[in-house]
């Protein structure tokens, strides 16, 4: 498992962001603390918030993909 770290900085972002997520084929989680929601999840990700550093979870061998695709939210 590895971690991508991400930040959604607003409400309209995280339609995009899920729309980008769904389209890839794995499964992929958003975690803050100890809170975990699917990367997929609207509602999940406005649970978790917006405009904070989030860690985005994934298989080691789609990390290139998913920072690919989700270029605009990836952070160092």
């Amino acid at each position: 498992m590895s971690t991508v770290n991400i930040m959604i900085p607003s409400r309209e972002a995280v339609e995009d962001f899920v729309a980008k997520a769904s389209r890839m084929p794995f499964d992929m989680d958003l975690q803050i603390g100890s809170r975990v929601v699917d990367a997929k999840s609207i509602l999940g990700i406005i649970y978790l918030g917006f405009g904070r550093v989030l860690n985005l979870k994934l298989n080691k061998e789609n990390v290139a993909e998913a920072k690919a695709a989700l270029a605009d939210y990836v952070i160092a």
